[in-house]
């Protein structure tokens, strides 16, 4: 190597910087917007410019997106006039954008709008097609990455609201080339008679037009609305919608919530059956109390205060009837809580804190749970853990 004084890697980036800069003091560029974010409560714009081949970052600052006419978003053409900026701390560059002015749809938005006419003409988002979701679901299928976040954040919304359900995983590709097509495989498996699914969810997290263009495939859009089984499309984020949501029997703004839409509360049917109790024993007792002021009041009238044996003969079949009325209101509330008791045992004996005391471990390797002997190799780091702490182990054999 030469005897040359090397540069630090901050004076070579502002040597760039500076060149870029002053090369580039105002530019003119035209292209489509992708993976559009608002940023609150700032309100600065950041989003990525691109077309056919390329893209770019842009940022537009709130003090210059307020006297905007139209609202960004991902999909749309605009024409730019800015200036080439470089960012010190990653040494990326990026177009500082002054002025943005519409000037048509991209070409992902294009074909999105008609595709999405389309299918609306030929009834596929009729409102009358789409089909109820099940009040308790026992088998729900899921349909996402193995991988992704989105599985897990399901899983813990599931366990919390109804620990009961049973959960299939039907993974498919969610992003890129042929994904549509692993999704309309997992969803024909899913209608399989033979998994007695109630409900599906296809899920993924948010992304650009371009990450989640895949469920924008009309060949997809016909197997959800052809499905035996309700749908529930949780594709992206609360401001992302894709074809799938129009089509599918509910649209859940973010996986999280789709577990939230499917899945009934424990705590609110606990809560039912407590107020069914004090509706049985309040209406008992009113009526009670209604037959006794009737009481009163016939003892009270003179007609009735003569034959003293049709008195006592009212007297008697009070006695029996409210006798009659108490033991069904002791019977139901005792077999009411027979139920709570049975309900409550089986939350008990499924929550893993009761498990561990039981001598039962959970296995761990990495952020997986492992359910089986295969799921291991020789040398794999494990932690194990037992009614009182954690103990991290190496497999020997």
């Amino acid at each position: 190597m030469e005897n040359i004084t090397p540069v630090s890697i901050t004076e070579l980036t502002n040597r760039i910087k500076s060149v870029m800069e002053f090369e580039f003091k105002f530019i003119y560029a035209e292209g489509e917007i992708s993976n559009y974010k608002l940023h609150t409560p700032k309100g600065n714009m950041y989003f990525v410019l691109k077309d056919e081949k390329s893209a770019i970052n842009a940022v537009m600052w709130n003090t210059h997106n307020s006297k905007l006419n139209f609202s960004p978003k991902d999909g749309l053409k605009v024409i730019v006039k800015g200036r080439i900026s470089v960012w010190d701390t990653r040494g990326t560059y990026q177009i500082d954008v002054w002025e943005m002015n519409q000037s048509g749809l991209g070409d992902l938005q294009i074909a999105f709008e008609r595709l999405k006419e389309k299918l609306r003409n030929e009834g596929l988002f009729d409102e009358f097609h789409k089909k109820p979701l099940p009040e308790f679901p026992e088998n729900v299928a899921i349909i996402t990455s193995e991988t992704g976040a989105v599985l897990q954040d399901f899983k813990r919304v599931a366990e919390k609201r109804f620990p009961l359900i049973n959960l299939k995983i039907f993974p498919a590709i969610m992003q890129g080339e042929g994904a549509a097509k692993t999704v309309i495989n997992a969803l024909k498996t899913a209608n399989n008679p033979k998994y007695k699914i109630d409900v599906v969810c296809i899920a993924r997290g948010g992304g650009s037009i371009e990450d989640l263009w895949a469920f924008n495939d009309e060949s997809l859009a016909r197997e959800i609305y052809n499905s035996k089984i309700p749908v529930v499309s949780a594709i992206g984020h609360e401001t992302d919608f894709t074809i799938c949501d129009f089509v599918s029997d509910k649209r859940a703004p973010t996986p999280s919530a789709a577990a939230e839409i499917i899945l009934p509360d424990k705590n609110d049917y606990l809560e039912r059956l407590n107020r069914f109790q004090y509706l049985i024993i309040n209406i008992g007792t009113r009526k009670i109390n209604s037959l006794t002021s009737d009481l009163n009041y016939i003892q009270n009238n003179y007609f009735f205060r003569k034959p003293l044996d049709t008195l006592n003969t009212f007297k008697i079949n009070l006695d029996d009837y409210e006798e009659d009325l108490q033991k069904i209101s002791i019977e139901k509330i005792s077999k009411l809580n027979i139920k709570l008791n049975y309900i409550e045992k089986i939350f008990f004996n499924l929550s893993p804190e009761n498990n561990l005391k039981r001598g039962y471990s959970i296995i761990k390797k990495g952020e997986k749970y492992i359910s089986s002997v295969n799921e291991l190799n020789l040398f794999d780091k494990i932690s194990i853990k037992f009614k009182d702490g954690d103990k991290n182990a190496e497999v020997i054999d």
